[in-house]
């Protein structure tokens, strides 16, 4: 099956793993998976040979348009002369309406959506891109049955086909041995080290999982060291304030964004891995956060809220602590009980590891993609 994958990301976005992970896990299943990405003119030429690149600018909705237009006028033609089978579509962050060429050239065309806009006001060109999929695209594709509900009645898409693909991690590069050999903290053994790593946003349950600390009794406290990776240098600082107002900044360590490559050797150096998403908010009821994943393929055990897919999670394994809700005094709680149970927490992680190589491995995404693209594909 020869596969053209569209998305406006660019080599400097460090959201594209994505699109990476799965696109080799394709091929290894014998497809032939191009990217087309977005390249803008600032950034040096790329030497990818399974990756195809769109000049764009880097101007907020310019960039957009400029590589919307070279979607709509030039990789119909592309496409047929390189005699395409398939094309998947990053439907957020590309509009819809640039694909009609497509569609009248008759190739089939999956519109991937895998966010909402919750954290933002919504998008009118988002939308607007995903009303006039309805009469664009053959068929979507999404990350939980919980977000293609929501798709399906927002943007009545009942005639569609919808398949869903979760996200994944490779396992295996949190198996390298030399991994063992960095002790990025240079920590106190005796210290139990919880880890947050991911962008900052305010439903992100940063702050809460801060104020917890607070609530965890000082004999217990005195012990725990939370990492708090990936946070901006602009937000750092109300971060460490708000530490300092808690009276935790000893307990806690700020550290800006790391290289992605860099993210294993943390979690290998943390006991803990935490997820304090508030359930209530839309977004993240419909996601499989991909830190929590990290977490377990490196075999830890995980502090969780119950987001839909952290109770799925639960019912098959039980690779740490459940919370119902990301209020300080609950996670207190949740930390609290992991610390009192740290014989168990190497067995915790083990059963959360078996999961994920079991169900969500690249690999195991790839094979129910692949399943739903052959819905589309004309074998006479």
């Amino acid at each position: 099956m020869k596969i053209f994958w569209v998305t406006k990301l660019t080599d400097s976005d460090t959201f594209k793993n994505t699109q990476i992970g799965l696109s080799e896990a394709l091929r290894k299943r014998g497809h032939n998976v191009k990217l087309i990405m977005a390249k803008n003119f600032s950034e040096k030429p790329s030497i990818q040979t399974n990756r195809m690149y769109l000049p764009t600018i880097e101007l907020p909705i310019l960039s957009g348009i400029v590589f919307g237009m070279l979607i709509f006028w030039y990789l119909p033609f592309f496409i047929k002369k390189e005699n395409g089978d398939i094309i998947i579509v990053d439907g957020d962050s590309v509009w819809s309406l640039f694909f009609l060429p497509l569609k009248l050239f008759g190739f089939p065309i999956i519109w991937d959506i895998r966010s909402l806009p919750v954290d933002r006001e919504r998008s009118i060109l988002y939308d607007i891109s995903l009303h006039f999929s309805r009469y664009i695209v053959d068929g979507f594709t999404t990350i939980t049955t919980d977000l293609s509900e929501i798709l399906i009645k927002r943007y009545m898409l009942e005639d569609k086909k919808i398949g869903i693909w979760s996200s994944a991690v490779s396992t295996e590069i949190f198996l390298k041995k030399e991994l063992d050999k960095i002790n990025i903290l240079n920590r106190d053994p005796k210290m139990f080290v919880l880890l947050y790593h991911g962008s900052y946003s305010p439903t992100r349950g940063i702050e809460n999982l801060i104020r917890s600390l607070s609530e965890v009794d000082s004999t217990i406290r005195e012990k725990i060291k939370l990492l708090i990776v990936g946070i901006s240098l602009n937000k750092r600082n109300d971060l460490i304030q708000l530490c300092k107002e808690f009276q935790v900044q000893k307990n806690v360590e700020i550290i800006p964004p790391i290289e992605s490559n860099k993210i294993p050797s943390y979690i290998k150096a943390a006991h803990v891995g935490v997820i304090p998403l508030p359930p209530n908010y839309e977004w993240w009821r419909v996601s499989v956060p991909l830190k929590t994943l990290e977490y377990l393929a490196m075999g830890k055990p995980i502090l969780a809220t119950c987001i839909p897919f952290h109770q799925k999670l639960f019912k098959m394994c039980e690779c740490g602590v459940l919370v119902d809700s990301s209020d300080p005094k609950v996670l207190a709680d949740g930390i609290t009980t992991l610390f009192n149970k740290k014989e168990k927490l190497d067995e915790m992680g083990m059963q959360g590891r078996e999961v994920v190589e079991k169900y969500y491995t690249w690999d195991y995404q790839a094979i129910a993609l692949e399943k739903f693209f052959e819905i589309f594909i004309d074998r006479d």
